[in-house]
Order: structure tokens, then C-alpha cells, then sequence
């Protein structure tokens, strides 16, 4: 998938190209996450998926659901994929809900789009849904506002509504970010549990590595819009094949760190990466040679499921 944005003046028929050529896949009960520093295209990939470009952007390639083809799908078709097949827990639950309106009426609206049913039932599959993900003070719960609830009740809360429907996939993007470290702690184990008990896919949009670590099946890295490593988790951080996937975890705290400056990367994102000749990632690559900002990588296919996009990705490394 590729999104376009138009900008008058730009490479390219005047475009700006914040995603270009992103291949992911998410299986029934797996986890993929999504990693890469902020503006590399994770939240428009997730946005994507839904539908939920804004209007000036255009989306090529397909994204497909069990063999369903969503892009390009008019507006009924996406209304009733959104919210019931694919649903999306957002970074800040505060912004997402609807402030003016109880919990009650949203999960009422949801439930009863997707599954019918009177507003006795959905609001019963509503207060299921708040006990399974540990708000047990439902009647309350529904009867709040956004702001008369703390954020990782309000996160709780939105993870029941993305739930309510019974989705094949749900994307979390950033969805613990705005919590403190225990909560956040809690909400994730929440997500694996629910996941496992329900089967659903989940595409895992985050910028913390541990994270993504402790919750993901797989991994896919992206840097100025590409996906420049892929591969099982545990396999890429042990052993990353991509220079900025070495970059990203070199940068990662650690409890016996010795009090030395944090690993940092020289340089910045290109910032028309359409007007890069070669290697996006070369300007600031120690690894770079002329090949690298000449011509662009290849995509090399690594043993173990894994590939890098990169001249020279060693495939031992993965092996």
C-alpha cells in the first residue's frame, strides 16, 4: 500500500509520500507489531485500513480482509466493516469518545449498528463487555462521561467498545502511550488476554520496543514510510539485519546502564524522501556505501521468516 498526499510544488506530480509500498499481514490470533519513530507512517497505515484517511490522501494497493478487497469500497461497505469486523483502540480515549454523550449511548449506537437488537440488549452486551475487561462498577461506568473517568478506565473502556462487535482485527495504535507505566502494564496484559481468549488479530502500532516485545508475534519496522525489516520478534531484536533496526534498539535504555549517553543516530529523515535516489536510510547509515545512495535496496528474503531492506543484509545474522 502507498498514500499520496498532493503538495503543490513536490516531486513526483506535486505529491508528498508519507507511506510507500507497505506489504503487512496479520493472521487470526497473532499479534504484528508495528515499530519505527515518530512519522514513519504507522498511524496512516492503521488509519488506512478503516478508512480514515483524510479526504486529501490517496491510498494505492489493496488491503484485504479474508480475501475481501477494502480499498476502493464505497462508503456502506467500510460503515459496516468499521466497528464490527475491524475495529480501532486510539491513543487517547479522552479525544476518541464522544465528551458531550454517556458511555450508555456510544456503546449502545455501536452495538446496535453492527448486531441489532434493542437498547435492553446492547446495553447488557455493554455491561458484559465493561466486567470482561475488569470495570465491574458497569451501571456507573455507562452512566459517566469521558471526563468523569480516569484514562485507563477510559482505555479499559474503549477496548470493550472495539471488542463489542466481535472483530477480526483490532488496531491498537499507541494504545497505552497516555498511560502511566502501571496502568499501561495492566492494559497490555488486558489486550494478550482478550486476544487469547477471543482469537483476533492484532496490528500493534507503538514506538516502544519493549512493548512491542512483550506483545508481538512479529515485528515489521518502518522508516520514512517503508517497512525496512520484518520478521518474529524475538528474532529481530536479538539479531536486527537492518542498520536502523540496530539504531532503534541501541537507543533503548537498559537497568545496567552505567550512566553513558544514550546511542543516537547522526542526521535526519530526508525530507522529500521521493527526491532520494538510492537508500532512504543512507544518509545516516554508518554502514552506507556509493551503491546505497545510488541505487534503492532490494527487499532480501532471510531464513526464518525474516526480510531487511538492505544491500547488505547478512543473512547469517537471521540464521
Amino acid at each position: 500500500m502507498t498514500i499520496d498526499f498532493p503538495r503543490p510544488g513536490g516531486r513526483s506530480g506535486g505529491a508528498t509520500r508519507p507511506v510507500r509500498g507497505v506489504t503487512l499481514t496479520v493472521e487470526p490470533g497473532q499479534t504484528l507489531g508495528v515499530v519505527g519513530e515518530t512519522g514513519c507512517g504507522k498511524t496512516l497505515t492503521g488509519l488506512a485500513v478503516l478508512g480514515l484517511l483524510p479526504p486529501a490522501a490517496q491510498a494505492r494497493g489493496s488491503i484485504r480482509l479474508d480475501g475481501r478487497e477494502l480499498l476502493g469500497a464505497p462508503p456502506s461497505q467500510l460503515r459496516a466493516v468499521r466497528g464490527g469486523a475491524i475495529a480501532m483502540v486510539f491513543q487517547n480515549p479522552a479525544t476518541a469518545f464522544d465528551p458531550v454523550r454517556p458511555l450508555r449511548t456510544q456503546f449502545e449506537r455501536v452495538i446496535r449498528r453492527h448486531r441489532g437488537g434493542s437498547r435492553e440488549q446492547a446495553r447488557a452486551r455493554a455491561a458484559e463487555l465493561l466486567a470482561e475487561v475488569e470495570l465491574h462498577d458497569t451501571d456507573r461506568v455507562l452512566g459517566s462521561y469521558p471526563h468523569q473517568l480516569s484514562g485507563g478506565m477510559l482505555q479499559r473502556a474503549m477496548i470493550a467498545l472495539a471488542l463489542s462487535c466481535e472483530p477480526r482485527l483490532v488496531i491498537a495504535d499507541e494504545a497505552t502511550s497516555a498511560l502511566d507505566v502501571t496502568v499501561a502494564q495492566q492494559v497490555r496484559r488486558l489486550l494478550l488476554r482478550l486476544q487469547h481468549a477471543h482469537g483476533f488479530g492484532v496490528l500493534f502500532v507503538t514506538h516502544n520496543l519493549g512493548e512491542a516485545r512483550d506483545l508481538c508475534d512479529r515485528v515489521a519496522v518502518l522508516y520514512a514510510g517503508e517497512v525496512v525489516e520484518t520478521g518474529p520478534v524475538e528474532d529481530v531484536f536479538t539479531a536486527p539485519a537492518h542498520p536502523y533496526t540496530k539504531a532503534l534498539l541501541a537507543a533503548v535504555p537498559t537497568v545496567d546502564d552505567d550512566g553513558a549517553p544514550l546511542a543516537s543516530l547522526p542526521g535526519e529523515v530526508p525530507a522529500d524522501v521521493l527526491a532520494v535516489t538510492g537508500c532512504v536510510f543512507a544518509n545516516r547509515c554508518r554502514q552506507a556505501a556509493d551503491l546505497c545512495r545510488s541505487t534503492p535496496p532490494p527487499a532480501r528474503t532471510l531464513p526464518g521468516g525474516r526480510s531487511a531492506l538492505c544491500h547488505f543484509a547478512d543473512p547469517e545474522v537471521a540464521a
